[in-house]
């Protein structure tokens, strides 16, 4: 059989046909894509949220652990401290831990001992507070995932709660 030259319309479809894709091959294929990643985005929204809350809870539970060790060992809680500042009575109950650190949710921790907020006078808690640098979170599902994993899941009430100014506050004694 004589070879078909390269010329004929036959091999030219051929050699046509395999070179790439067709605009209806990459519109569904990016179609599909947009379709997935639209399906994924709510359930990474979901992770992120219970990561951050997790993390919230875990370190509002250990300070809340050292305070109250502090206090019983030595019959009283320490002074009051600057936002992010760590008391200096702590340094050796919390270490070198993530009260220094920007909160997950924004901001940075406060110690608050014997303090008047909102007309109550609460004997020790740990606010999260912000800064010019680094503000907290107004985003509600975010807060109520924090007061779950810690609390009643109310905002407005029990020991986790937005105190002045919207301010997360977890009150460890009344």
């Amino acid at each position: 059989m004589p070879p078909v030259p390269l010329s004929s319309p036959s091999v030219r479809h051929r050699l046509r046909s395999t070179r790439g894709f067709s605009l209806v091959e990459i519109g569904m294929v990016t179609l599909i894509i947009g379709v997935l990643a639209a399906l994924a985005m709510p359930a990474l929204k979901r992770t992120t949220i219970s990561a951050r809350a997790s993390t919230v809870a875990s370190d509002l539970r250990t300070f809340a652990s050292a305070f109250q060790t502090y206090a019983q060992q030595n019959g009283k809680y320490p002074p009051d401290s600057g936002i992010g500042v760590m008391p200096p009575l702590m340094v050796g109950s919390l270490g070198n831990t993530s009260w220094r650190r920007v909160t997950p949710i924004g901001g940075r921790y406060n110690w608050e001992y014997n303090i008047l907020s909102a007309g109550v006078r609460y004997r020790a808690a740990i606010g999260i507070r912000t800064l010019a640098a680094s503000r907290v979170t107004t985003d509600v599902t975010q807060l109520r995932a924090i007061d779950r994993l810690i609390d009643d899941g109310n905002l407005a009430t029990g020991n986790f709660f937005l105190g002045v100014g919207s301010a997360p506050f977890y009150v460890i004694e009344r």
